[in-house]
């Protein structure tokens, strides 16, 4: 992460911020974080400088731009020194970005440091350094008035309400044109699709949703032709936060690659499928989409420890976190090739059923729709196995259902099958209670059973989406348990505003906490301790260790400020540590976030995705709320069946208004509606009830929980008071100088040119002071005490729950 100069407030910044701020979207009424919504421009190629303007919320006093390369550099663009300011000082919402020749391209993501820490996080697409970049110019709302584009050339646009981008490309006899949008994957709302005409007005091809939401169509012709393309949202949405990147181009381009996965630092012949391939034929073909794909064999040897790829992921949290490294050939796109859990066998499509030896990780794929694939393997009698089916975490077009049964003989040779176990998806992870909006499911599959005599057992695998194609890959592990497990790491706004949940990075007041959610899937029903920890945080920041134990897949981790913590925006790290095997296995937490607010009843268009860093950010000008604690700080136990009894107390400076709801949050097993008690606005003790029996909603039984206390409440809070007691100083500094000028104006009287010159000085700078009154002003107006709501965290409770004490 590349560090830049800190700026220090100033008067012209704070005002720049402040006529930002009146364009921004209204904030929630919460306490506010950071938060990027946009770079314009969004992209550059290497080795180019361009400016770039932020736009968000809440980025008062922004004093850096951090992009996740650190060949990315950035300086704050500067309003030159002047008669009424000696030093320069920032602009305030601009930045110079250069980017070195070295850095690869590919996609980045940049931060924003201001008063209220560290932003929320942006792609920013480099381009490679010869890269054709145009920017939309004129009306070509229509297919008359289309913009004339050339071969190799990328645009970048955005697309208006109820509008249509149109653009016209002349293609050549023979070529294999490849259009693509990037859209989706730049953290853009456009939900784009690509229509294709040709000079008659007739339509060629369309395309929504080839990568994710983005599009993607191949244009090629028999003869030289002039083509229209048509670029809009599918629902014709638009403006400014609708944005994409067109790329028209014939260069080479990876489509899938098969196998699609090896086992880690294995050597083998991979398949490539795609268009325009160097060394490429159509000896082995495949057709996708209308369209016959060249192939080439590779022979790719793979890193020697498996992990996720380190690079920008724009898929679902889950897809990103699959073990896997990039591949490109030569200059096409990256193609992550995945790492196999044990031996890799190839399906054959000839057979009904193929028999395997286990371990083993299959390659497969649905060739025609409503295709299904069986593999009959032996198990041993006592033995437990796992079959485990990846596709929606490679990003095919797989919905996986799995069916395991058990063959059996009659003497008289008759085959009887007996269905053991069948799964249709991984366990969730979204709330049930509204809290969680982060997607970090999956449409994938896994199963377990135990052998109840050796012999033969038969797996079926079935696309329930039903359709059927080259491209529809699948990878299928039949295994004894492999333990391990993964981490994942999120925050998001702990308060929804009318069902809506929004991106968020954590911002620790003075004497706050702040409550960061972790995430274990544990494979192959995994049961060790998973210890999560924090490293690398500032001084005065703490993190008691979160202790997943047993089935629990799901906490809270608890990050801490004391009253000595200096402001500070950076990077921390959060790890699982774990004993597998005899062995000690550290997995470090990715970080996953909202793309942009969802609406919870909406849950399968969840926006969300993996960052490159686990950000953190520590705001010494303001205090928290109120803190909340219990009155004993000690571990719990409590019988199972029985009821335990917490008090709480609430300390802290805050001007708490009407009551505090306080709840258990993250309390493993509890399905919804956590217990609650209320704490008046004058009253400072409280007393939290919590049934430990086990019930419907209460999935309980004994072991060790961990959680914290949430409290939802009111507080008056005042909005950067800093900028404010800023902007009056500065409104003063004019004040006194405009005494000065008059001074010398009434002293300057018998010398004409002088007096002229200190009057228009005098001129210049009461225009000054009334664009300094104004923004003094706005500063005292948005700092003025508001009931705000909040949400405020206790640390780590740890409760241990025993078994019934035995009736005698």
């Amino acid at each position: 992460m590349k560090t830049i100069t800190r700026i220090q407030p100033d008067f012209c910044l704070l005002l720049s911020l402040l006529l930002i701020g009146m364009f921004q979207q209204a904030a929630h009424a919460q306490l506010p974080t950071a938060d990027l919504r946009q770079l314009r421009p969004f992209a550059a190629p290497a080795g180019k400088t361009v400016e770039v303007s932020i736009i968000g919320s809440n980025l008062d006093q922004a004093s850096e731009l951090r992009f996740s390369h650190p060949g990315i550099n950035t300086k704050p663009v500067m309003l030159p020194a002047d008669e009424f300011h000696a030093q320069p000082r920032p602009q305030g919402s601009r930045f110079q970005v250069s980017v070195a020749p070295n850095v690869p391209p590919g996609i980045y993501e940049a931060r924003v440091v201001s008063y209220f820490g560290l932003s929320t996080a942006r792609p920013f697409v480099v381009a490679e350094a010869d890269s054709r970049e145009v920017a939309e110019t004129g009306s070509h709302a229509t297919r008359e008035t289309a913009m004339p584009v050339e071969l190799n050339t990328v645009i970048s646009g955005d697309v208006p309400s109820r509008g249509i981008d149109w653009y016209q490309l002349k293609a050549g006899a023979g070529q294999r044109v490849l259009v693509e949008l990037l859209a989706h994957r730049i953290d853009s709302r456009l939900d784009g699709q690509i229509v294709v005409y040709d000079s008659q007005g007739r339509e060629v091809t369309r395309n929504r949703d080839w990568y994710g939401r983005d599009s993607f169509v191949e244009i090629n012709s028999e003869q030289d032709a002039t083509f229209y393309l048509a670029i809009s949202d599918i629902l014709y949405r638009g403006g400014s936060e609708h944005f994409y990147r067109l790329s028209i181009s014939d260069r080479p381009h990876i489509d899938f690659i098969f196998p699609p996965a090896g086992e880690p630092g294995s050597t083998q012949t991979y398949t490539i499928y795609g268009r325009n391939l160097p060394g490429g034929s159509y000896g082995k073909s495949a057709n996708l989409n209308g369209h016959k794909l060249e192939s080439v064999e590779v022979e790719i040897t793979l890193p020697d420890v498996a992990g996720p790829p380190g690079s920008f992921q724009s898929g679902k949290p889950r897809q990103g976190l699959l073990d896997g490294f990039d591949y490109q050939l030569k200059n096409s796109n990256s193609i992550k090739i995945g790492f196999a859990t044990a031996p890799v066998t190839q399906e054959k499509a000839e057979l009904d059923r193929q028999t395997v030896s286990i371990p083993t990780e299959v390659a497969g794929r649905f060739d025609e729709p409503n295709d299904e694939d069986q593999f009959v393997f032996r198990a041993r009698k006592g033995k437990t196995y796992w079959i485990e089916a990846i596709a929606d975490r490679m990003t095919s077009q797989v919905d996986p259902l799995l069916i395991v049964q058990q063959i059996t003989r009659s003497p008289e040779g008759k085959v009887n099958m007996k269905k053991l176990a069948e799964n249709d998806d991984l366990p969730s992870y979204f709330s049930t209670h509204n809290k969680n909006a982060i997607n970090l499911d999956s449409n994938d599959a896994a199963i377990s059973f135990v052998a109840e005599q050796d012999g033969e057992y038969l797996v079926t695998i079935v696309n329930q989406f039903g359709g059927g194609g080259a491209d529809n890959l699948y990878r299928l592990a039949i295994r004894e348990p492999r333990f391990d497990f993964h981490l994942i790491a999120t925050t998001e706004r702990p308060l929804p505003t009318n069902r809506i949940g929004y991106s968020v990075t954590p911002l620790l007041r003075h004497d706050a906490n702040w409550g960061v959610r972790i995430v274990a899937p544990r494979q192959d029903g995994f049961t060790g301790d998973i210890v999560v920890t924090a490293e690398n945080l500032p001084p005065g920041v703490t993190a008691k260790p979160l202790v997943l134990s047993g089935k629990t897949d799901h906490g809270i981790l608890i990050l801490s400020a004391d009253d000595t913590a200096k402001s500070w925006a950076g990077e921390i790290q959060i790890n699982g540590e774990a004993q597998i095997n005899g062995q000690q296995v550290v997995k470090e937490a990715q970080f996953a976030s909202l793309i942009w607010g969802h609406i919870f009843a909406d849950a399968i268009r969840v926006r969300s995705r993996l960052t490159t860093s686990m950000p953190l950010a520590v705001n010494e000008h303001e205090t928290a709320p109120v803190i909340i604690s219990p009155i004993e700080d000690k571990e719990w136990t409590v019988e199972l069946n029985q009821k335990l009894e917490i008090p709480i107390k609430l300390t802290g400076s805050g001007n708490r208004k009407g009551n505090l709801t306080i709840e258990p949050h993250e309390l493993f097993g509890i399905q919804r509606n956590p217990p609650t008690v209320n704490i008046a606005e004058k009253e400072t003790e409280g007393k939290l009830v919590i049934d430990f029996r086990p019930t419907g909603n209460f999935k309980v039984e004994p072991g060790k929980y961990q959680f914290a206390l949430l409290g939802v409440g009111v507080t008056e809070y005042r909005h950067n008071l800093p900028a404010s007691q800023a902007a009056t100083e500065e409104l003063k500094r004019i004040e006194k100088l405009i005494e000065q000028l008059k001074a010398e104006v009434a002293s300057s009287k018998s010398e004409a040119d002088k007096a002229k010159a200190a009057a228009d000085k005098l001129a210049r700078a009461e225009k000054l002071m009334a664009q300094a009154a104004q923004a003094a002003k706005s500063a005292e107006s948005k700092s003025a005490p508001a009931s705000t709501k909040f949400a405020a965290w206790s640390k780590l409770i740890t409760v241990n729950v025993t078994k019934p004490a035995e009736k005698k």
